[in-house]
């Protein structure tokens, strides 16, 4: 009869009132970076081989890597009339086209080059060394311009022109001093090494493969 005797609206004040579940939140996602459509793709380094023929080089071949679209350096071996070397150097690119201009700076050295033939091709005809000396090493750096063409993108043909710059040295020239002073009796004879320096045009062709 108490519980009769309650009104109305105390009943109702102790019922809980229904609440309405919170609204779900949606996570917002941050908009993608615009990309400019001029924007270049991100270089990777490539890797590869050259071949090459051309005067003094004779024939080489080379592996090369391609760090940066305007730097690419290589490494490997020659071999000419005078004899077998190694060679080193760098590629210059400026541009990337179709037909592109490359600047090249090489370094190479020759073990035991033929001093005849040597003789026979500064002289531009057939030469006898007049001495004891048959073989000596020598120095090259080479430095080319040319333009270099990509039809496919594994594979780049190249051409290009310049100067080589020779150093060649003879450990024991004292076969000169003999030679120069024949008739004269020399009992003791001693002579530092030589460094002969000379320059001569530099025309190569070859082509790249790229491994990837």
């Amino acid at each position: 009869m108490l519980l009769l005797g309650l009104p109305l609206g105390s009943a109702a004040a102790q019922e809980p009132d229904d609440e309405e579940p919170p609204p779900e939140t949606e996570l917002t996602r941050p908009a993608p970076a615009a990309v400019s459509p001029d924007a270049e793709p991100e270089w990777k380094t490539r890797f590869g081989a050259r071949l090459l023929t051309g005067t003094p080089d004779g024939l080489g071949a080379a592996l090369l890597i391609h760090p940066r679209s305007w730097l690419r350096v290589h490494a490997g071996a020659a071999r000419n009339s005078l004899g077998t070397g190694v060679r080193a150097g760098v590629d210059l690119l400026p541009v990337q086209l179709l037909v592109s201009p490359v600047l090249g700076l090489e370094y190479g050295h020759t073990f035991r080059a033929d001093y005849g033939r040597l003789l026979t091709r500064l002289h531009g005809q057939p030469t006898t060394p007049v001495t004891d000396i048959r073989q000596v090493d020598y120095d090259q750096v080479n430095l080319s311009v040319g333009l270099e063409f990509s039809p496919w993108r594994p594979v780049t043909f190249f051409g290009g022109v310049g100067i080589s710059y020779w150093f060649l040295g003879v450990s024991d020239p004292s076969a000169f001093i003999r030679e120069a002073r024949a008739g004269e009796e020399e009992p003791s004879l001693t002579a530092n090494p030589l460094l002969l320096n000379l320059s001569t045009p530099v025309v190569r062709l070859g082509f790249i493969l790229y491994f990837n």
